[in-house]
Formats: C-alpha cells, structure tokens, sequence
C-alpha cells in the first residue's frame, strides 16, 4: 500500500529517485506478479528510467499525467512509432499506429463494426458458442481441465474467426499466429515466432481477395457501407473494403493490419480478461459464493478485473520533439511506456487500490485505462465487454461447482497480462 495522503498526484507522492530504487519491468518475478510490483514502483518512483540490456524507456504511472497529456490529442506523444520498447517505422503510415487527424477518420470508419446495433447481432452467436464449449465440459467423462484451453481461449478466437468471415475452425492458427504477434510486439520476437507467422500473410490476403472477388461476381466497382451485410458479408474483411479513409480506399497493407490487429488486440485481450476475472473469482472461495447469489455484480466484476488485472500491462508513445518530464530532459524519439496496473492502482482515484473488490461502485471502477483513454481508446472494448459479460454470466450459472485445483501459469510475456494455465474442476 501506498503511504500517500488523500488527494496527493503520484508526481507529489515520488519518495525515491531512479537511483534509490531499481525496477526492472523484464524481470521474473516482476512478470509472475506483476500488479504489485508496478504499484510499488508507482508509489515508490513514479516516473522511472529504465535501462535495461535490451531497452531503454521512460515509465510513467501518473494516472492523471498518462489520461491528460500522454493520452490526449497532442503534437509531442505519438503512436506511429510502434507500441513497444522499439520503433516499427514500417508502420507509421497506415492503420492503427497513425496519428491524429489521419487516425480519427480510420477509426471512424472501423468504429461502425462495434457499434450497439451490430453487437445485438453478434451477441447470439456469441452466446451459442459459449454454450457449446460449456456442453463439452458438462458432458465430459473427465470433469477437470484447464479453463484457459476449454473455454476462456476458444470463446474470443472463435469470436474474432466471425468477425473476420473465417471458418471458426481456424482458432488455434489464430492462437499461434497471436502468440508469434505478441512476441514481435514486445521486440523479443525471433526463431520460432518468425517461422510461426509465415502463413499468416498469405492466408489473409486470400481471405481479402476472396471478399474481393465477391463484390466483382455482383459487378460492383465502388462498393460502399451499404455493400456491407448486403452483397458481402457483415464482417471486418467487409467493411476495410467498403470504407474510405481521407476519400481513398485502404491499401492491401491496411485491411492486412485489420486482420492481425483483431487477432492481437481483439483475441489475446478478451482471452486474459476471462481468465484473469474466473482466477480472482475461484482464488477466494467466497468471491464465487457471492457471485453465485449476486450474479448482478457481473458488470462490477468484469470492471473490477480490468482496474486490477488489465490484460495488457502497459503501452508505449514515442515523442515527436524534446520534452521535459518530471525535471528530466528526453530527447526526440524517446520511448515512453505507461503503466496500466500503476495508474488503475492510484490511490488518489480509487480507494483500497491494491485489492480486489468485487462490488466496487460501476463509477469507480470504470475509471480504469485498460482500454485506454482518448484518441487511441480501445476499438473492441464493447466487444470485449460484451464476450465477458456473457461468459461469467454463463459460467456462473451452468458451472456452480467451479474451482481452482492448482497453481496458474502465466503467458510467456512482460507487456500482456494473461493465463496460460488455470487448473479447474467443475
């Protein structure tokens, strides 16, 4: 716990220097666990330089600092540069890493697939296929297993393989291709993860050529939103070709980016978020007990678990001139990494941070940056919310008798904050 007063900003509350505490975000233990370790850091040194033998950057965990100024509209913190601790200048140009007012008009147009009317459309199949993998572990002769590989996986992946116009089948490709995304995310990506992703540009592009080909079978040269859910299929694919951003159509390299966009930040996030929540629910007997008699308390819950888990532990800018920040001088392409699990553990914004409690007030607990703020809020957040919603509601009622037989295992990653292993019995 924090030895701040009420009300204090985490820049007044700084009672260390770098020198005097040495943090270390790669760092096992760190990674084991790392929401305390960051609240620490946050209490301890809230704007931290690190030096690492692979990375250098500035950390961050001023939650008012990182929602008004890193997170704001600005011309000194930008995202083109990649969101990691190494630059992706291949990127800067198209898609998500843009900037602002090229950005604006991108997500606007990729913003129609999340909004209320469709997510009631997506929201039956979503459901059926939660039920279907409860099925399976109801009807199992063997009534234990991982919950990650059962259910928290195969929901999200099946959910993206929709939204994509892919064969639900395809998941576990997904899941690999996700996992070699994510190493290459936080710059560790090498070997293995290369030889992983040598299907997924080809595959993709076929699945875009194949909507292509759709919409000149229908002889239509100019499609447009109204094309979407009529001649082709109401999926992401779909509406990267139906839309336009700045009064052009997007290139090949930009619907490519939509795809292992969805696949990153629209799989591997939801995934943790279902399985971090079912852990701190199944870790104290008596959370599941509550739930089990106040399954009103879902939406607190899934908010709760994003403030004191967040599925990814933090993001990265990068800055587009000199600035000073806390009394230092960074330089011009300085990397700034801001921490989630800091900043959501503010004890001037939320009481009793360092716990989870899951009847925190909506109010509250919805002040969490897990899907971001501003400009780069997160794209699938309703989605995310909705899947959530749906899987604890139908876990709680179909599986009563859920509880943890063992030790969880973490992903193998510093920047995502997820469960690979999550022993039950049902």
């Amino acid at each position: 716990m924090s030895d701040a007063a009420p009300g204090e900003t985490a820049s007044e509350r700084r009672l260390m220097t770098d020198k005097d505490h040495v943090f270390d975000p790669l760092d096992p233990a760190t990674v084991h666990n790392p929401g305390p370790a960051y609240s620490e850091l946050a209490a301890k040194c809230p704007f931290y330089h690190y030096k690492g033998d692979d990375f250098e950057f500035y950390i961050t965990s001023d939650y008012k600092e990182i929602r008004e100024q890193v997170l704001a509209d600005n011309p000194i913190w930008s995202f083109k540069w990649g969101d990691g601790p190494r630059d992706w200048e291949q990127f800067s140009n198209f898609g998500i890493l843009t900037d602002p007012p090229f950005h604006f008009d991108y997500m606007s147009a990729l913003r129609k697939g999340m909004a209320p009317s469709q997510l009631k459309v997506y929201k039956p199949r979503i459901e059926q296929i939660a039920d279907e993998l409860l099925n399976d572990m109801v009807e199992a002769e063997i009534r234990e297993g991982n919950f990650h590989d059962l259910f928290a996986l195969p929901l999200p992946a099946r959910v993206i393989c929709m939204l994509l116009g892919s064969d639900e089948s395809m998941y576990p490709e997904y899941k690999k291709w996700g996992d070699a995304l994510v190493a290459s995310l936080t710059g560790s990506a090498a070997g293995a993860e290369d030889d992983q992703m040598k299907g997924l540009y080809p595959y993709f592009m076929d699945l875009i050529d194949r909507h292509k080909q759709i919409l000149h079978d229908a002889g239509i040269d100019e499609p447009t939103f109204e094309n979407w859910g009529r001649e082709l299929p109401a999926n992401y694919v779909s509406l990267g070709l139906v839309s336009r951003v700045e009064g052009r159509r997007l290139s090949n390299d930009e619907l490519f980016q939509i795809c292992t966009t969805m696949i990153t930040a629209g799989q591997e996030t939801t995934v943790a978020l279902i399985t971090n929540a079912i852990w701190r629910l199944l870790e104290v007997p008596e959370r599941w007990e509550r739930f089990k008699a106040e399954p009103e308390l879902v939406d607190n819950i899934m908010e709760e678990s994003l403030r004191y888990d967040p599925p990814i532990s933090a993001h990265f800018r990068t800055s587009l001139c000199p600035v000073t920040m806390h009394g230092e001088e960074l330089p011009e392409r300085t990397k700034l990494m801001f921490s989630m699990h800091g900043a959501n553990r503010d004890p001037s914004i939320f009481e009793d941070p360092d716990n989870f409690v899951m009847d925190r007030p909506l109010n509250v607990s919805r002040r969490h940056i897990s899907f971001g703020y501003g400009v780069h809020f997160c794209l699938g957040a309703p989605l995310a919310r909705l899947e959530a919603r749906i899987a604890l509601t139908k876990l709680v009622q179909r599986l009563p008798n859920l509880r943890l037989t063992g030790e969880r295992k973490r992903i193998d990653s510093w920047m995502y904050n997820g469960l690979k292993i999550l022993p039950v019995a049902w």
